[in-house]
């Protein structure tokens, strides 16, 4: 990339890679202690298929395949190990402070390029990122190797670095997706910045072409092979669609803090103040790759794209970048420099609580799956099974290193709907796993269940056909552990018709009571879309004595936030399941009485035709033994 300073080599380099040293070693210490989560499960899962099957998957899936093809190949040299499995996101994290050094130096000088990687150091953003078995920090790495090459191309236009810029481009976007933004900035700026004379214009034209054409043959046939996943929107999500969620969502992302995007703005803004052309192309990039985040999450694919502050995590790198450019202007100008130092020092001084925080959770704020399976495996029995909701390769990940000897069924991956299909799923696990006759137990591990069985089909049929023998959370994973009787009777329908402003009906319940003090009460309700729903309401379950006073309640969505009501096919008749923990202490017979209110002003909804009018409609009676 060309000289970048004069001073002697031990000199200009001492302190960066005595920072990157250090980087490295808080990096990787205890690397191996959280539990790989869900996320990591699947990266895992992918990285051991043979490679036609693995292209196949992530064809489906929300990323490409090129982080998992390297975590393919890396597994059969260090093992699948906790620890080997984050080596490879601990080192391109290295790599990126490398990279964010080597940019701000070329871009505002040594003391910026040092700088740069302080903020990077003290994020609790990266530093998790970087302990995790996903492509995040391959993808920030990509974006800033690919920005340092098209500096270079624009600075001196080579044949080769132009060659360079297209290989590391499509390397960004088949890492993930969100990286065709910054590739898509970069490739305008590349082909719109430094044009001079006439003969420079059009060699550089010439090769840009060229860079393009190679982009397209390097990436194309990938994004025709994988085009059914942008052609149909993912049923069960609920993306941000409005740009002020969007950019609070970066916000609080990037810098988990209140009040911690602000200093750090304000330093990236200052890095226009000085420096070379870097910052002004720095600025192009890292505006028109969020403009184009924007404008498609927004606009072009509202419910086709999920959000998460992690799949921009180019701008979270491309953000350091400018901090550490603005901190090093700042302090060359004298009537600025305690303002610039104040601002620096507090991105560390309010990074403390999230750090320290996040020191204090040995889990790093992933869902304990290794104690999971260990608690599971402790006290199953033979004839009995466990049952991963949703489908979850964390689980099945400890279920082979712990070597449990009883069988783990992997849940559904796409929303049932149907109490039909879940009826015959578990009769034919029974049939391969329970005993011939008597009761069978079975396990169920859940997280974020409600994306999978958003009408909770099968806690209302095990719940229906036998009773929970005990129930413990681990984060937010629930074990939950049920005897049944099979064959499994579907849950009968008493009709009930009430009709909520003429919007949703009421079509009928079933009342599973509790078998003795402190069981679980289930109600399952009989729900149809009748009219427009434009805000979806939530549904209130209470359970009330004889003088109308509310003993148990639970409240929720209908039937959850990931799949709104207002997708509901018309009139279609869906059975949502609501369990109530009723207290101990309680006898006697009690009243189900049920109802809908909107969230945002807590009104209840009326129920039409009816006399006198009534904001809920009871179900009936249960006694309590």
């Amino acid at each position: 990339m060309g000289k970048i300073a004069t001073e002697p080599g031990w000199k200009r380099l001492g302190w960066p890679v005595l920072l990157l040293g250090l980087a490295a070693f808080l990096f990787s210490d205890r690397l191996h202690q959280p539990s790989l989560w869900f996320d990591e499960g699947w990266s895992w899962h992918l990285a051991r298929m043979p490679i036609p099957e693995m292209l196949t998957a992530t064809a489906a899936d929300r990323s490409p395949f090129l982080y998992y093809l390297g975590l393919h190949f890396w597994i059969r040299v260090a093992g699948d190990s906790e620890w080997a499995l984050r080596w490879p996101s601990m080192a391109f994290g290295v790599l990126t402070l490398a990279l964010l050094w080597r940019l701000a130096t070329w871009g505002w000088g040594p003391l910026a390029g040092t700088l740069a990687i302080f903020p990077a150091m003290v994020s609790p953003f990266w530093f998790y990122y970087v302990q995790e078995a996903r492509m995040y920090a391959m993808l920030a790495a990509g974006a800033l190797a690919a920005l340092g090459a098209m500096e270079a191309a624009l600075r001196r236009p080579t044949p080769f670095r132009y060659a360079l810029w297209t290989l590391l481009s499509a390397g960004v976007t088949l890492t993930h997706y969100y990286g065709l933004f910054p590739v898509a900035a970069m490739a305008t700026a590349l082909g719109g910045w430094g044009l001079a004379s006439r003969t420079e214009r059009a060699a550089r034209l010439r090769r840009w072409g060229w860079s393009l054409i190679g982009l397209g043959i390097l990436v194309g046939p990938w994004l025709v092979f994988a085009r059914q996943r942008f052609l149909q929107p993912e049923a069960f999500l609920h993306p941000p669609t409005t740009i002020p969620g969007v950019l609070a969502g970066l916000a609080q992302g990037f810098w988990p803090r209140a009040a911690l995007w602000i200093p750090a703005l304000a330093l990236a803004l200052g890095a226009l103040f000085g420096g070379g052309s870097l910052r002004w192309r720095w600025a192009a990039v890292t505006l028109g790759s969020l403009g184009l985040m924007l404008a498609a999450l927004v606009f072009l694919f509202p419910r086709f794209a999920l959000f998460h502050p992690r799949y921009a995590i180019f701008l979270w790198a491309f953000w350091a970048l400018g901090v550490g450019g603005g901190t090093a202007v700042g302090l060359q100008r004298s009537h600025v420099r305690g303002l610039s130092l104040l601002l620096w020092l507090s991105i560390g001084i309010l990074s403390l609580g999230p750090w320290r925080a996040l020191g204090q959770d040995p889990g790093r704020g992933r869902d304990p799956y290794r104690e999971v399976v260990a608690h599971v495996a402790r006290q199953m029995r033979p004839g009995e099974i466990a049952l991963a909701l949703r489908a979850n390769w964390a689980v099945e990940y400890y279920w082979e290193r712990l070597r449990v000897p009883f069988p783990l069924r992997m849940g559904p991956t796409e929303p049932l709907w149907d109490e039909e299909e879940v009826r015959r799923q578990l009769e034919e696990w029974q049939q391969e796993s329970g005993p011939g006759e008597g009761p069978w137990r079975i396990w169920l591990i859940g997280w974020q269940q409600e994306v999978v069985d958003p009408l909770r089909l099968f806690d209302g049929l095990l719940l229906a056909n036998g009773f929970e023998v005990g129930g413990q959370a681990f984060g937010s994973v629930w074990v939950a552990y049920y005897e049944t009787w099979p064959p499994f009777r579907p849950r009968p329908l008493s009709p009930l018709q009430a009709d909520f402003e003429g919007k949703i009906a009421l079509r009928g319940f079933h009342l599973r009571p509790p078998r003795w003090p402190g069981d679980v009460l289930g109600v399952t309700v009989w729900w149809a879309r009748v009219g427009e729903v434009p805000a979806a309401p939530r549904v209130f379950v209470h359970l009330l004595d004889d003088a109308g006073r509310l003993v148990a309640q639970q409240d929720g969505p209908l039937p959850n936030d990931l799949v709104p009501i207002d997708r509901w096919p018309p009139q279609h008749v869906y059975p949502v399941f609501t369990r109530i923990r009723v207290p101990p202490d309680r006898h006697g017979t009690y009243r189900v009485r049920v109802g809908l209110y909107d969230p945002s002003s807590g009104a209840r909804w009326r129920v039409r035709g009816v006399a006198p009018p009534a904001d809920g409609v009871v179900l009936g009676s249960v006694h309590l033994p």
